[in-house]
C-alpha cells in the first residue's frame, strides 16, 4: 500500500470525516403515524422526511416523535452549516418539550471529559475549556452553540470519541497499553459484517483500496471508536436508569446510518435501549427534488442544501 493511501485510509479512521460517506439503515418499527407523501416541488433549503412514508415533518412533529426514544442519533456531515443549526434546534426544542437530556459528542475525545465537566459547571474559563480539551476546527461555528446551551441549561455532555492517538495505535496494530485502555472501550470488536462491507465499499469507492490487512486494521480502528461511543452512552444511561434521560448523540451518519457502527454497539450492551436515527443527505439547491433516496439509511432524513460561497 502507498504511503498516499495509507495516510488517507488514516485520516478516515482517526480524524473527524470531513468526506460524504453514503451507506446506511432498516426503519425502526417503533414510529408512530402517517403523513402524506410528499412532493419537495416547493422545498424549503431544509426539510424533514419521515422515511417510512415519505412525509415531510415540521420540526415539531419530528421531536414528538423522538420523545419515546433513550438515544437519539444526530448523524451528521461535519462542516454542514443548515445540518448543525439542525442539531441545535433539535435539542433546544426536545428540552423545551420537557425532555430530560444528556448530549453524547463524537467531537470530544474520552480523555478530555474532565475538562468538558469543569466548564459546563463553570470552574474554568472559556479560554482554559479550548485549550485543553482538543476541539475539531470547526468548533466555534457547529458546535459552540450547543456547548453553550447544554451549559445554559445545566445538560450533560459525553466525550465519547476515542481519542486520536489510540485510535492510530489500533489502526497500526498495537496493543493499548493498561494507561490507556482506561480511555478505550471495555470490549471491542471488528466482525466482518455488512459494516464491514460498507466500509470497504466506501473506502474503494473513494480510494481504491482494498481488503488487504492494513483495510482490516482500520476497520478495527473505525469499531474501536464506535464501541468508545457506544459504550460512553450506554455507562450514562445505565448509571441514570433512576430518571427518564435521553442521549442525544451527534456523529458522522456513517457511525449510525443503517443502524450500524455505534447505534449497533449500544444495542449489543443494552438490547432493550430504543434508538431512533436521523440521517443527512444533500439537495443541490433549495427546491429540487432528490434522484436517489436511500429510505432505509435512517428512520428520518433531513435534506439540506450544500454551504453558500463564504465572500473572500
Amino acid at each position: 500500500m502507498s504511503a498516499s493511501l495509507r495516510k488517507s485510509l488514516l485520516q478516515f479512521v482517526c480524524a473527524p470525516v470531513w468526506m460524504a460517506l453514503q451507506i446506511g439503515l432498516a426503519p425502526s418499527a417503533c414510529l408512530l403515524g402517517q403523513e402524506n407523501a410528499a412532493e419537495p416541488t416547493d422545498s424549503p433549503a431544509v426539510y424533514i422526511t419521515d422515511n417510512r412514508t415519505d412525509g415531510r415533518l415540521e420540526l415539531a412533529q419530528l421531536v414528538e416523535r423522538l420523545k419515546s426514544a433513550d438515544v437519539i442519533f444526530l448523524g451528521e456531515k461535519h462542516d454542514n452549516d443548515a445540518g448543525h443549526q439542525f442539531q441545535l434546534e433539535v435539542i433546544q426544542a426536545s428540552h423545551a418539550a420537557g425532555c430530560d437530556l444528556a448530549i453524547g459528542m463524537e467531537q470530544f475525545e474520552r480523555d478530555v471529559q474532565g475538562a468538558v465537566d469543569d466548564y459546563l459547571a463553570g470552574k474554568i474559563s472559556e479560554e482554559e475549556f479550548l485549550a485543553v480539551s482538543r476541539p475539531w476546527k470547526n468548533y466555534p461555528e457547529h458546535y459552540r452553540a450547543i456547548v453553550e446551551f447544554a451549559k445554559a441549561n445545566r445538560l450533560p455532555i459525553l466525550a465519547g470519541n476515542l481519542p486520536r492517538k489510540l485510535a492510530t495505535a489500533v489502526s497500526e496494530g498495537k496493543t493499548l497499553e493498561p494507561h490507556q485502555m482506561a480511555f478505550s472501550a471495555r470490549s471491542t470488536s471488528a466482525p466482518k459484517d455488512r459494516y464491514w462491507d460498507n466500509f470497504v465499499r466506501t473506502m474503494q469507492g473513494h480510494m481504491g483500496a482494498d481488503g488487504n490487512e492494513m483495510m482490516i486494521k482500520f476497520y478495527a480502528s473505525q469499531c474501536a471508536k464506535d464501541d468508545a461511543m457506544a459504550e460512553a452512552i450506554t455507562d450514562h444511561l445505565v448509571t441514570n436508569r433512576h430518571r427518564p434521560r435521553k442521549v442525544v448523540q451527534l456523529c458522522g451518519h456513517f457511525h449510525s446510518d443503517y443502524g450500524l457502527g455505534t447505534v449497533a454497539r449500544v444495542q449489543s450492551r443494552l438490547p432493550l435501549v430504543s434508538s431512533v436515527v436521523v440521517t443527512m443527505e444533500m439537495i443541490p439547491e433549495a427546491g429540487t427534488k432528490p434522484a436517489d433516496k436511500e429510505w432505509d439509511r435512517a428512520n428520518f432524513t433531513l435534506w439540506t442544501i450544500p454551504n453558500k460561497a463564504k465572500p473572500e
